[in-house]
């Protein structure tokens, strides 16, 4: 809904109690979402700050998924940052962590991530090369949604035009 003060209060209520339970999957995807709403604010540092505790939850529990999820969240904190070869490195870190699961949506969404990057540093036969491979997942798992998107990216590129 855009309440991103409502959003971040509930988060801490439910990692404090996670915390007090000891759940520490729970405490991950709190830290994470936690991230995400700082980053939605352009508090960037926050952001690494708390997506870092997350993936250093997920590490240690060996939760491969999550592990993903953060790569990819730090891969845009860096890609924001304009340290494009670090985004690079986090994006295929998660890219690879997909793949080994077999995760297709996960795959897609790196293969997105990795399009906007190529096309931040000004490589246009990279950004399509990847977000072509991302709409064709995208269109093979049935999420018509993504599948929009990412041909808006494609077309846009193709007219001249930058998707951010």
């Amino acid at each position: 809904r855009g309440d991103l003060n409502k959003a971040e209060e509930m988060h801490r209520k439910s990692l404090e109690i996670n915390k007090r339970l000891d759940y520490q999957e729970s405490m991950a995807a709190n830290y994470g979402n936690l991230g995400l709403i700082y980053q939605d604010r352009g508090d960037v540092g926050k952001a690494e700050e708390m997506l870092r505790k997350s993936m250093e939850i997920y590490e240690c529990l060996g939760h491969q998924k999550g592990m993903a999820s953060q790569y990819g969240n730090l891969g845009n904190i860096y890609r924001i940052r304009g340290d494009l070869d670090k985004a690079e490195e986090m994006h295929r870190k998660a890219l690879e962590i997909e793949i080994r699961l077999g995760c297709q949506e996960g795959m897609a969404a790196d293969y997105s991530n990795l399009g906007s990057l190529y096309e931040q540093r000004g490589d246009p036969d990279k950004a399509r090369e990847y977000w072509t491979l991302a709409r064709d997942l995208y269109a093979k798992i049935g999420m018509p949604n993504k599948v929009a998107k990412t041909q808006s990216w494609l077309d846009e590129l193709d007219g001249g035009d930058s998707p951010g």
